[in-house]
C-alpha cells in the first residue's frame, strides 16, 4: 500500500478534494483488475483507496510533481512528473487505462485543455474521466461574534485564493469544462458542485485553518498581518462561527465505447 506523510501546503488543500473524488469513483463501481491513471496523487490517500478497488490484478499509475509521499507497490506505479507545466509528460500508452482521475494541482496549469486531451487519449473506449477542483467563490459567513470577524474571514480566504489559484483562476480546470468535454466527444458528462456548512472547531474549519497556517509566509507577503493570521486561527476554533465552505467541483465523463 502507499504510505502517507505530513506534507506542506498541498496536504490540507488536497484533503478538501479527496471526498469529492472518492464519491465520484463510488458512482462508477470500479471493477477489480482495472487500470487507473491518477494525476495529482499527492499524499496517496486516494491512491491507496484506488489500489484496494482494483485489487492485486489491477494497476494504479500515480503521478505527481512531488512523489515524496508515495511508494511504488505491486499494484501502484509512481511517476514524478509536473504535468501542470508539461502536459506532454502524462505517462501511459494510448487507450491503455479504464479510469483517469485528476485533481486541480494547486498551482498554475499552463494549458488545461492540452492536459485534458492527453488524459482522454489514454482512456480506453468506454473508460471514465474524473476531474476535481475548487471554485473561487468566497465562503459565506452565516454567524460570527463580530462583523470584524466576518471581514477577516473573507479577507484571508480571498488572499488564499490568490495564493493558490492566481488572480485569473488559472489553477483550475476550465470554467466550461463540461462544454470542452462534450466538444471532445465525451458522453454522460456530469458535473456536481458541493459546499457544506462548517462550524468553528469542526473538521472543516480545521482544514481551512491548516491551509492558512501553511500559507502564512505567502499571505503575509500579500499584505495579511501576522496578528490577523493568528486571530484567524482563533476564529476557526470558535464554535459560534458558522460559514459555508469553499465550493468543490467534481466531474465525470465517459469515452464512447
Amino acid at each position: 500500500m502507499t504510505t502517507t506523510h505530513t506534507a506542506g501546503l498541498s496536504t490540507p488543500l488536497r484533503e478538501l478534494l479527496d471526498p469529492t473524488i472518492t464519491h465520484q469513483v463510488n458512482q462508477l463501481d470500479v471493477a477489480p483488475g482495472s487500470r487507473v491513471l491518477e494525476i495529482g496523487a499527492g499524499t496517496g490517500h486516494v491512491t491507496a483507496y484506488l489500489a484496494r478497488a482494483v485489487g492485486p490484478m489491477g494497476r494504479v499509475i500515480a503521478v505527481d510533481d512531488d512523489t515524496t509521499h508515495l511508494n511504488s507497490t505491486a499494484v501502484v506505479d509512481v511517476y514524478s512528473r509536473d504535468v501542470a507545466v508539461n502536459p506532454d509528460a502524462v505517462p501511459g500508452d494510448a487507450a491503455s487505462v479504464d479510469l483517469v482521475i485528476a485533481r486541480w494541482p494547486h498551482h498554475r496549469l499552463v494549458d488545461p485543455a492540452a492536459l485534458i486531451d492527453h488524459m482522454l487519449a489514454r482512456l480506453r473506449p468506454g473508460g471514465w474521466l474524473i476531474l476535481a477542483d475548487v471554485t473561487d467563490t468566497r465562503p459565506q459567513v452565516h454567524c460570527a461574534d463580530t462583523s470584524g470577524d466576518e471581514d477577516l474571514i473573507n479577507r484571508v480566504v480571498r488572499r488564499l485564493y490568490d495564493t493558490t489559484l492566481g488572480p485569473s483562476g488559472t489553477g483550475r480546470w476550465p470554467g466550461d469544462v463540461e462544454g470542452l468535454l462534450h466538444g471532445r466527444g465525451m458522453e454522460q458528462v456530469c458535473l456536481s458542485a458541493v459546499s457544506e456548512t462548517w462550524t468553528g472547531g469542526g473538521p472543516g474549519c480545521g482544514v481551512l485553518a491548516g491551509i492558512v497556517a501553511h500559507a502564512r509566509p505567502t499571505l503575509q507577503a500579500l499584505g495579511i498581518p501576522a496578528d490577523d493570521i493568528d486571530y484567524f486561527q482563533t476564529v476557526m476554533a470558535d464554535p459560534h462561527v458558522l460559514l459555508r465552505s469553499i465550493e468543490r467541483r467534481g466531474l465525470r465523463a465517459r469515452k464512447p465505447a
